[in-house]
């Protein structure tokens, strides 16, 4: 025999010859009486979404805890990535549940939705038995995956879920389908501002309210030749690394410019024209600022960060920005 009751899948020897005998059909409502213990997984794709993995543990425990399912050991992951069949924890958990079959055990896989398992219909069947090897995957250890929002479970190599293998495929396209559609409309929205001369992130630092512009202050040491990067930040009352920094945007500006030192001079100009703007009607952003210099900080974003890509403003755009700032406000969907 290449199993051995209970413990799971000790070899691949005679794999295909083992138990001839139709599979069983377990449910969900099968597994969770069968298990003794309980694993979950819980994953997000990105770093920029805070909170997300609390909350998905969160719900799992209270839907767990309605099944009658507690104890459960957690895994999860930040930034796991949309498509990445070999995440770090993702293998991690599997090996240890299929630690926990061969220790007598019967683990299942607990998630909130099915597509934390995976984005892809492709990957699903490829991890979940394949991975980290045939003899070491789930599916071979009769360990299923049980989506608690769609309450689904998976068919094993020994139990046999028709319902639950044709609807975990289905989910995760339509939810990929989703993501697709939002990604898609994400960047024509993205597109579409950037044609109007909008970047996405926080303006550029004019600093109103110092008495001499540091920007302008650094061109000016820089083009005396003799004094030392240190030595210029303690004058102007900057760092270092702010010197450091604000030179590379300056030789940026220039290499990428069309016009070069001429397209670097208009873009200080420009930063003039704004400053002088903050300096009387406030910032552009942070607490205190108003609708109308928010205008005016959106529709320069594209020019102060990309020059060479955007056209110059002139004083009559910034006063159009400001006197008509409703229009350069961000459309409501």
């Amino acid at each position: 025999m290449a199993r051995v009751a209970g413990k799971g899948l000790k070899s691949l020897k005679n794999l295909d010859d083992e138990d001839k005998t139709a599979l069983d059909e377990r449910s969900f409502e099968d597994w969770v009486k069968a298990t003794d213990k309980p694993v979950s997984y819980l994953r997000v794709s990105t770093t920029k979404q805070e909170g997300t993995l609390p909350t998905q543990q969160k719900d799992v425990a209270e839907k767990a805890k309605g099944i009658g399912l507690k104890r459960i050991t957690y895994f999860q992951e930040q930034a796991s990535g949309k498509n990445n069949p070999f995440r770090k924890e993702l293998v991690k958990m599997i090996q240890f549940a299929v630690d926990q079959k061969r220790k007598g055990k019967t683990p299942i896989i607990l998630m909130r939705d099915i597509q934390r398992f995976a984005r892809d219909p492709y990957d699903i069947g490829f991890i979940y038995k394949y991975s980290p090897t045939l003899e070491d995957s789930l599916w071979s250890n009769d360990i299923p995956l049980m989506a608690l929002n769609e309450r689904i479970v998976t068919g094993t190599k020994n139990f046999k879920s028709l319902t639950g293998d044709f609807l975990a495929p289905l989910f995760i396209n339509i939810g990929g389908q989703e993501v697709a559609t939002r990604t898609k409309q994400t960047r024509a929205a993205v597109k579409a501002a950037r044609d109007k001369g909008i970047l996405a992130g926080t303006p550029i630092n004019l600093y109103f309210k110092d008495a001499l512009n540091p920007l302008r202050e650094l061109d000016r040491y820089l083009r005396v030749g003799d004094i030392t990067q240190a030595e210029m930040a303690r004058r102007i009352g900057r760092s270092r690394s702010w010197v450091r920094d604000t030179k590379m945007k300056f030789a940026e500006i220039r290499n990428k410019h069309p016009k070069g030192e001429v397209g670097f001079q208009e873009w200080l100009d420009v930063g003039d024209l704004v400053r002088n703007m903050e300096k009387e009607f406030g910032a552009r952003s942070g607490t205190g600022s108003t609708k109308r210099m928010i205008a005016v900080g959106r529709m320069t974003s594209g020019y102060f960060a990309r020059p060479w890509e955007f056209e110059t403003p002139t004083q009559a755009d910034l006063d159009e920005y400001y006197n008509n700032f409703k229009l350069y406000q961000p459309k409501r969907r």
